[in-house]
């Protein structure tokens, strides 16, 4: 005052909302930290999904191919075929062993081929890349799939239309949002209930005995009452009703000399 600055008492408090107060704050956080639980389950899940799916396929296709490996001059029939190629959802289906190849089914041929993916050694990084290539730009494309049968030396080789994985995947991506979220609400909402409780209560406590305190310091009901507990926030608690103690009986004295 005397260097013309205003006392604190004399600015403005500024009001405390929701959003800008501690809880608001953490509930904040922790809805970051499970979106990125959500990621960290969500990415590899995903990437997971994609490959059984086409291995899958791959199999079905194997198994179909084991049946006829042992005519190797004669086609099977349309109706056949067509069955086989319903069973994987591919579009042709090729066995290849050693320098040969053969052509187990097909109906369509496409013109070109957009992608192609061997799933005989796939990365963690990669089938990730691959999964969300898949989500973001897939759903009109012609993609080989290609792969060893068993232990053999044999491989076998698809022609897909990435749609219905692409829808499969979406509709696994969905449910896997769905239920992480819920796992997610379910371990997050008993956290942070407890923090509030056992941080923020206490803090809201202690300011708004603060804020009574300075509207009357010379009140004696005006003094904190510590909690009695032994964490840091109740020796604050301690500490700060000593201090309000401190100041009433200085104030009271200072009141009897300029009486």
């Amino acid at each position: 005052d005397r260097d013309g600055v205003p006392s604190l008492t004399e600015k403005p408090v500024p009001a405390v909302s929701f959003l800008s107060g501690l809880s608001g704050r953490l509930l904040l956080l922790t809805a970051v930290f499970v979106l990125i639980a959500e990621v960290l389950i969500f990415v590899p899940s995903v990437a997971n999904m994609r490959l059984q799916w086409l291995r899958d396929r791959l199999n079905t296709a194997a198994a179909a191919s084991v049946v006829i490996e042992g005519l190797p001059d004669q086609e099977l029939p349309r109706a056949v075929q067509a069955e086989t190629l319903m069973a994987t959802g591919a579009k042709a289906i090729v066995l290849k062993k050693q320098d040969a190849s053969r052509i187990v089914a097909a109906v369509d041929m496409p013109p070109s081929i957009d992608a192609q993916y061997d799933l005989s050694d796939v990365s963690t990084l990669t089938s990730i890349y691959d999964a969300f290539d898949t989500l973001v730009f897939g759903g009109d494309r012609i993609i080989r799939v290609f792969g060893p049968v068993g232990e053999s030396s044999t491989r076998i080789e698809l022609l897909l239309d990435e749609y219905k994985l692409r829808r499969a995947m979406l509709g696994y991506a969905r449910n896997v949002f769905i239920l992480s979220m819920i796992i997610s609400l379910v371990t997050a909402s008993p956290i942070f209930f407890a923090l509030n409780r056992l941080l923020i209560r206490p803090i809201r406590r202690m300011t708004a005995n603060i804020q009574e305190f300075t509207a009357d310091p010379s009140n004696p009901s005006r003094v904190l009452e510590p909690s009695g507990g032994r964490d840091e926030i109740a020796v604050a608690g301690v500490h700060l009703a000593a201090m309000q103690q401190t100041l009433q009986r200085t104030l009271k004295e200072q009141k009897n000399l300029a009486d």
